[in-house]
């Protein structure tokens, strides 16, 4: 009967020690996949500012734009086109 319990005894301890190590592959493998998920997170992050200033930039470019070109314009030139380009629908 000893031969048969030792038998047993070493089956259930090369299980408990299968299942401990799949348990701990199973938290780094989840430690792994956080760090991973940080990392897209913060290169979404840099992206999206960096487009917003892109945005930011031409935004600015394009005022620059239209206030030089108005600096250039005479008062009646600036009138006629405001006229022209800004009335309500149905406006008079």
């Amino acid at each position: 009967m000893g031969a048969l319990e030792a038998i047993i005894g070493g089956i259930v301890t090369l299980v408990l020690l299968l299942v401990g190590v799949l348990h701990v592959g199973k938290s780094q493998g989840k430690t792994e996949a956080r760090a991973d998920a940080k990392e897209r997170e913060a290169g979404q992050q840099v992206s999206a500012a960096t487009e917003a200033a892109e945005r930011r930039v031409e935004a600015m470019k394009g005022a620059a734009d239209v206030q030089q070109t108005v600096n250039h314009m005479s008062d009646d030139d600036i009138a006629r086109e405001l006229l022209d380009n800004w009335q309500r629908p149905g406006g008079y």
